[in-house]
């Protein structure tokens, strides 16, 4: 499992490491600085292609301030100047107090020769150096950058503008680029726009978001021995003893991803792997409810049964013959043959999922409507799409507790994208609180607002509604409660504050139906977990997603992609 830790976590995390494992702050400087030094090394080499080239005649330059990511900074130039490289030192000293190891760095370069340069009258001198080494804020910025620190900022990143990679300055971040906030991804004022940054055993959640995203370059994590716990219950141990939020972010490796995909069996049929129903589709829509169809079978599911228009009849006979179908005429009222052959496949189904392409019309909120009295405690619900649509909206009285109330808290999934999500937040408020809330909170935008609190209206949609929120976005969340433990030390604890973050998938899924692929990801995977942490298992499909997205991407490129490259995708992925 790998985290990613907000400044302040990182902060206490770094504090536990030297206070309970007895390793000193100084220590664990000069291991960042070795890592750093090659990382630097690797990617002077990478820039030019495998090329035979002698960088010892390669002038680095550390840019500092008197922090310890200005002493991991300073410890790195005096490393790379035992390995042959020319290195230089410009602090620019707008922070009087320096800690006791940056001193000690300091003292070492100076012994080693490095060379301590003045800029501040000649900042423009920055671009004839071949590495910026930006070491000037750590993760415990919270204030802008300002003054003499922004003008350095905005030097480095006019270097990097206009040029050939080649003919610039590489430039690369300790931890963090500086003026990125740890916690929201967003700018402080002005911050470095960097080629990579070299991050130590956690990778730092404002760096996956938001304008973090983009200045954090590649990012490569290295491990220089800070505490990693075995469990999310240690991690949610030491933070909660600092008093800090538990909102614990963090994502699933490789192997994790395979332990937790459900086991196919030898002695096994078609409904071992469980029966998804996909209510679905309109007269206008048809294309959304083939995608969801197939991505469930292609995750595996044994059945799939399709409700939808007639006028789909002939497109999913054609593309999915292997999918059941039950119709209905959507410019007809729904007569009662078809209600109870209706009512009889919910009951067959061991997961429904509702709402990719099926509108909000007054058919589509009756098919809701009678979903939400059919269902009961052993079914799954996905809700997608229109179906979130219909329950934001103030015209009927559909709401997320109409299927708990049936199926359970933690077995209704939503996936909402974030036009849906704030259609969602919007319908929990009366208009007159919520302009209170976003004017008190200083925003003009709710989309603005939203971004900024994504994992706080995920977590509290989650947790006051008991379902699995699945947030759409560049990184997708999710966000789930389940039931508080009870063992000794943990009394009152839940994974409610535990939230997924997705980095898997690429900006060439930000096409029409990713979604539905997802959704019908999703349901088949769930369809065939009939124990265990429904949770985890919508993880897995996320994460599934985002990696046939990868894939799809290496074979028609980013910006040509389909939604249905990435089904094409799929059982390359379990290959």
């Amino acid at each position: 499992m790998r985290y990613y830790l907000t400044g302040k976590q990182a902060q206490i995390i770094d504090k536990y490491t030297q206070e309970s494992l007895g390793i000193p702050g100084i220590i664990l400087m000069e291991k960042a600085a070795e890592k750093l030094a090659d990382s630097i090394e690797s990617l002077l080499t990478e820039r030019v292609k495998g090329e035979e080239r002698d960088f010892s005649s390669y002038k680095i330059l550390s840019i500092v301030e008197s922090g310890n990511n200005g002493g991991d900074a300073v410890a790195a130039a005096w490393m790379l100047k035992e390995r042959g490289y020319d290195t230089y030192i410009y602090e620019i000293g707008g922070i009087s107090r320096k800690t006791e190891s940056y001193i000690t760095e300091v003292d070492k370069a100076k012994e080693r020769g490095v060379t301590f340069l003045d800029l501040r009258e000649k900042l423009e001198d920055i671009a004839e150096f071949n590495v910026v080494i930006d070491g000037i804020f750590g993760v415990g910025l919270t204030r802008d950058v300002t003054g003499i620190q922004r003008e350095v900022v905005e030097a480095i990143n006019a270097c990097t503008t206009e040029k050939e990679i080649t003919d610039r300055p590489l430039v690369v971040a300790v931890d963090i680029p500086s003026g990125i906030s740890a916690d929201t991804g967003h700018i402080l004022g002005a911050a470095v726009r960097c080629d990579a940054t070299i991050t130590f055993e956690y990778i730092k959640y404002g760096m996956l978001i938001n304008d973090g995203r983009e200045y954090a370059g590649d990012i490569r994590c290295e491990s220089i021995g800070l505490y990693v716990p075995d469990t999310s219950k240690e991690m949610a141990s030491i933070l909660e003893k600092e008093g800090v939020g538990l909102y614990i972010s963090y994502e699933y490796d490789e192997s994790e991803i395979k332990n937790l995909l459900p086991k196919r069996k030898d002695d096994s049929n078609k409904r071992t792997y469980g029966k998804v129903l996909i209510v679905a589709g309109s007269r206008e829509v048809y294309g959304a409810v083939y995608m969801a169809a197939e991505a469930a079978y292609r995750v595996g599911a044994g059945l799939v049964k399709v409700v939808t228009d007639i006028r789909n009849r002939d497109t999913l006979c054609d593309k999915l013959p292997e999918a059941m179908m039950l119709t209905y005429d959507s410019g007809k009222k729904l007569g009662k043959d078809f209600l109870s052959d209706y009512k009889a496949s919910i009951e067959w189904a061991d997961v429904i999922l509702a709402g990719p392409g099926l509108g909000t019309g007054n058919i589509s909120v009756r098919l809701l409507k009678v979903l939400s009295e059919t269902v009961n405690e052993k079914k799954k619900l996905v809700l997608d799409a229109d179906a979130l649509n219909i329950i934001s909206s103030a015209d009927n009285d559909i709401k997320f507790s109409s299927f708990t109330s049936k199926v359970g808290l933690g077995n209704v999934i939503i996936t909402p994208h974030m036009m849906e999500m704030l259609r969602i937040v919007r319908s929990r408020y009366d208009k007159k609180t919520y302009d209170f809330m976003l004017s008190g909170l200083g925003y003009r935008s709710d989309m603005d607002f939203l971004k900024d609190y994504k994992k706080d209206q995920a977590y509290n949609l989650s947790y006051t509604e008991g379902i699995i929120t699945v947030l759409k976005d560049a990184r997708t969340l999710v966000a789930y409660n389940t039931t508080l433990d009870d063992e000794p030390g943990f009394e009152g604890y839940a994974r409610d504050c535990e939230l997924y973050v997705n980095t898997t998938g690429n900006s060439g899924m930000s096409k029409g139906g990713s979604g539905d692929v997802l959704a019908g990801m999703i349901a088949g995977l769930v369809a065939q977990k009939r124990e265990g942490n429904v949770a985890d298992t919508v993880c897995v499909a996320v994460n599934l997603h985002g990696r046939a997205g990868d894939i799809a991407r290496e074979r028609v490129g980013e910006r040509s992609m389909l939604a249905r490259d990435i089904l094409d995708a799929i059982p390359s992925v379990f290959k």
